[in-house]
């Protein structure tokens, strides 16, 4: 934790504002900027201050020219191309766990025509589906590929697209005030979505440029498990996603932390949910329970090595590496809890102890 709290203040609020660079800035986003956040008025102690910031969400001014960009994208993807198509946005920015305020938006561009199921699903055999007889969908997703590239290089000649990633077409710069990655898929009807329709049941195969092949994805279900918990932790799972996505954006050496945004929110979800339900008032406690259940999964590495995604798509810590990271993590946790407890109780030294009932019976006003 090298950065002092008045350069950590700085940064997050470029990150949380838009840094000055930005070359297309909205007037309501550059008026904003002017406007102090409440988080830091609800302190005058700079540590306190920097701590509830880096749990609260992105103003929501930000996030709609995040998604306003998103819907220009795709008002030319659906004017400039033949196929027939529908889409869904993932990731953080619907999850709300963005942490920048010009945050990138992914985009699934999805066959309209074309679907997979569950051959074993209740409804598999019934008239709810027929077969289907054209192109398979590895060529149909390949032929979206080449029509996307085409279409959004006519449509942002002066922008950066990257076709050469493998799942992504990335546009960045030009007329774009945000990076939107665009994702070429299709639907897959899992078991559970033909009993239930349920979005949240439904998976998507996202096609892979690389080796003209498709992997299976359920960013709806991500999405519902992670609300879920939110809604039964009084809000305290969202702002501990934040605040560690943000602490390893601040740490030394942001790249060798390993476990990504999708990650971290997989690691969170597996905390206890009573600890980390606290009132507004008491959101500094957060902090110090981070720093307990990142401790609780470093004991006991065996099950923490076989913890699933809240999609259940894949084991969240995958090597030894990943694993070193959440020590990484819990150090920065550590760090922050102390700087905090040192400003609350005026103290120039403070132990572990301490800091731990000094954030536990911390008071700030909403």
């Amino acid at each position: 934790m090298g950065k002092d709290v008045n350069r950590r203040l700085t940064d997050l609020k470029s990150r949380r504002r838009g840094s000055s660079s930005t070359v297309v800035m909205d007037s309501i986003t550059a008026n904003t900027r002017l406007i102090s956040e409440k988080f830091e008025t609800r302190s005058s102690g700079q540590w306190t201050k920097y701590a509830l910031g880096i749990m609260q969400e992105v103003d929501p001014t930000y996030t709609k020219i995040s998604v306003a960009e998103g819907e220009r994208v795709k008002n030319q993807i659906t004017n400039r191309i033949a196929t027939d198509v529908q889409f869904e946005y993932q990731g953080s920015v619907p999850l709300n766990v963005h942490i920048r305020g010009v945050s990138d938006i992914d985009i699934l561009v999805l066959l309209r025509r074309y679907l997979t199921i569950d051959l074993q699903g209740a409804r598999a055999n019934t008239s709810d589906y027929s077969s289907w007889v054209g192109p398979s969908g590895i060529a149909q997703l390949a032929s979206l590929r080449s029509e996307l590239e085409s279409a959004l290089k006519a449509a942002y000649p002066v922008a950066d697209v990257d076709i050469t990633k493998d799942k992504a077409i990335a546009l960045s710069g030009g007329s774009l005030s945000r990076s939107v990655d665009v994702v070429p898929s299709h639907w897959h009807d899992s078991s559970a979505y033909q009993i239930s329709k349920n979005k949240k049941d439904r998976e998507v195969k996202i096609y892979q440029k690389n080796t003209g092949d498709t992997f299976l994805n359920r960013p709806f279900l991500h999405i519902d498990k992670i609300n879920q918990k939110e809604a039964r932790t009084r809000g305290g799972v969202k702002k501990i996603i934040r605040m560690l996505k943000n602490l390893k954006a601040d740490s030394d050496s942001p790249t060798a932390i390993l476990v990504n945004s999708y990650e971290i929110a997989g690691l969170v979800y597996h905390f206890e949910d009573a600890p980390i339900s606290v009132p507004g008032y008491n959101e500094l406690a957060l902090v110090a329970v981070a720093k307990q259940q990142l401790t609780r999964l470093i004991d006991n590495k065996i099950s923490t090595m076989e913890l699933m995604t809240p999609d259940g798509i894949r084991k969240i810590i995958d090597s030894e590496e990943k694993f070193k990271s959440i020590s990484l993590l819990r150090d920065e946790v550590s760090e922050l809890g102390r700087n905090l407890a040192t400003e609350l109780t005026s103290r120039y030294w403070i132990d572990d102890l301490e800091t731990l009932k000094a954030l536990r019976e911390s008071y700030i006003a909403e």
